[in-house]
C-alpha cells in the first residue's frame, strides 16, 4: 500500500506541475498577442510593454524575443538620441543572440540578430562597422537558407551590399584583410533582393524607399523616382512607415534633379 500511496503522490506532483506551467503558457500567448495587437494599431511603446511583460513571465520564449527585439530595433529607428538609439541597439543584439541560441532553426531570430547588429554598427568607427558587416551578412544569409521568402533579410542584405560597394577605399582594403578577400558584392545584386523583398511584400514601404535609394546609387534616375513616389503613395502599415517616409522625400528632391 506504500508504495501505491507514493505513486499516488508523485502523479499529484506531476499533474500539480503541468497544471502550474499551463497557465504560464497562456499567459505568455496573451501578452505576445496584445503586443502584437499593439504594433498592429502602431502603439510601438504598448507592443514594447506588452512583449517585455511576456519575457518577465518566461524569460526563454522565443517568440517575445524576437519581436522584443524588432520594436528595440524600431524604436531606434524612430529615437532622435543617438545614446538612446545606441543602447536599444546592444540591448535588441543580446535578446537577439539568445533567441538565435534557442532556436538556431528558426530565420526570425537569425533575421533580427542581422537587423540590430547591422543598426549597431551604425554607432561604431570606420573597422568595427566592417567587422560587424561580417556578421550582419552571415545572420541574413543564414535567415535566408532557412527561409528563403523572409523578405527582412533580403532587404538587411541588400543594404549590405550597397553599402560595401559605397565603401571608401581604406575601408575596402581593410574589408579585404577582414573577409580574405574583399567579398562580392554589387549594386545589382542590391536591387535584385530589394525587388525580390517587394514582390514579396508589395505593401511594406521601407523595401520600396531602399529600392529608390539603390536605384539612385545606380543612376538610374527615372525608377529610382518611380520607386520612391510609390513609398510615399502607399498607406502606412508599420510603425516606421513616417520615418522611410521622410527618408524618401529626402531623396526624391535629389533624384528629381536628375530624373527627365
Amino acid at each position: 500500500m506504500r508504495h501505491v500511496t507514493g505513486g499516488l503522490a508523485l502523479a499529484s506532483l506531476l499533474i500539480g506541475a503541468f497544471a502550474a506551467g499551463a497557465p504560464d503558457a497562456a499567459e505568455v500567448a496573451t501578452r505576445v498577442a496584445a503586443g502584437d495587437a499593439a504594433l498592429a494599431r502602431l502603439d510601438l511603446h504598448a507592443g514594447i510593454a506588452a512583449y517585455r511583460s511576456a519575457l518577465e513571465v518566461a524569460p526563454d520564449s522565443f517568440e517575445a524575443l524576437w519581436k522584443l527585439t524588432r520594436a528595440l530595433t524600431d524604436e531606434a529607428t524612430l529615437s532622435k538620441q543617438p545614446s538612446e538609439q545606441k543602447n536599444l541597439c546592444i540591448e535588441a543584439e543580446k535578446l537577439a543572440r539568445k533567441a538565435v541560441s534557442l532556436n538556431p532553426s528558426d530565420a526570425n531570430g537569425h533575421t533580427y540578430l542581422a537587423v540590430a547588429v547591422g543598426k549597431l554598427a551604425l554607432f561604431e568607427g570606420g573597422k568595427r562597422k566592417v567587422e560587424l558587416s561580417k556578421e550582419v551578412k552571415a545572420e541574413a544569409e543564414k535567415a535566408l537558407q532557412l527561409n528563403p521568402n523572409e523578405d527582412t533579410a533580403l532587404h538587411v542584405l541588400a543594404i549590405w551590399n550597397r553599402e560595401m560597394v559605397e565603401l571608401g577605399w581604406f575601408l575596402k582594403s581593410f574589408a579585404q584583410l577582414l573577409y580574405g578577400k574583399f567579398p562580392p558584392a554589387s549594386l545589382d545584386t542590391a536591387l535584385a533582393d530589394l525587388k525580390h523583398a517587394s514582390e514579396l511584400q508589395p505593401g511594406v514601404i521601407p523595401h520600396h524607399v531602399e529600392l529608390g535609394i539603390t536605384l539612385a546609387s545606380a543612376k538610374r534616375w527615372g525608377e529610382a523616382k518611380a520607386e520612391l513616389e510609390k513609398g510615399l503613395a502607399l498607406p502606412t502599415g508599420w510603425v516606421t512607415d513616417d520615418y522611410y517616409r521622410a527618408l524618401a522625400r529626402e531623396n526624391l528632391a535629389r533624384v528629381q534633379t536628375h530624373a527627365k
